[in-house]
């Protein structure tokens, strides 16, 4: 892994008055942070694998469904959130429904995260159509992940993947910046290095096939640091 001296040199060469998160390659994240959330703790079993009733617990991470003082409503089939959370942004405790399921995944050829939506693990509607949300324990320099976005074509006729919001919290709660992704099918992967603190990210989308989540990636060191 390339030293945290590599990360600063990102930084550095960033523009002053560039946006506060910038995309960045996957692999260029995936080489300068030390946090992983790949959810093969987990026993691989195929889909729709197993519904988790509680937050997930990684290092310097926790996952869940929503921030504390958001709500999590419905749209349709698919999660949205509602309202900004408190600070420090914190993942909420799970709802009465379970948040989020893991099961081996043939796209990415192992486990991944399925957020469940409203219609709950049971239904195939329900699986991968809900959102996400990321708390770190201290705020974090950069930022990864890996998605996979795919519909079922007996005929030849999927529809589009739809978009995916990516919203990124400060500290105090405060919403620092919104990233709208545009994802074609099959896996895809994202990298942002971010010029301020960020504490906690939520993941919503709008794709009809749902989606998986796959190698978060994230930087175990403070900006303050």
């Amino acid at each position: 892994m390339r030293s945290a001296a590599f990360i600063a040199f990102c930084l550095s060469a960033i523009p002053a008055a560039a946006d506060p998160i910038t995309q960045a390659p996957y692999e260029l994240v995936a080489e300068t942070t030390s946090g992983l959330i790949d959810f093969e703790s987990f026993s691989v079993i195929p889909e729709p694998g197993q519904a988790i009733a509680g937050a997930i617990h990684a290092s310097g991470a926790t996952l869940g469904a929503a921030l504390a003082g958001q709500s999590v409503g419905a749209q349709d089939v698919f999660a949205v959130l509602g309202g900004g959370p408190s600070a420090p942004p914190r993942v909420a405790q799970p709802p009465t429904r379970p948040p989020l399921a893991v099961a081996f995944h043939a796209g990415f050829g192992s486990n991944a995260a399925f957020p469940l939506g409203p219609d709950g693990f049971t239904q195939r509607s329900g699986r991968g159509e809900g959102s996400l949300a990321i708390s770190f324990g201290a705020p974090i320099q950069s930022f990864a992940l890996r998605l996979h976005l795919d519909y079922a074509d007996p005929l030849g006729s999927r529809p589009a993947p739809g978009p995916v919001w990516l919203h990124f919290y400060g500290p105090d709660a405060s919403l620092i910046h919104a990233v709208t992704l545009s994802p074609a099918h099959g896996v895809q992967s994202f990298g942002f290095i971010c010029t301020v603190p960020v504490a906690a990210i939520t993941l919503t989308h709008n794709d009809p096939g749902g989606i998986a989540i796959d190698d978060i990636r994230y930087s175990l060191e403070s900006l303050t640091n």
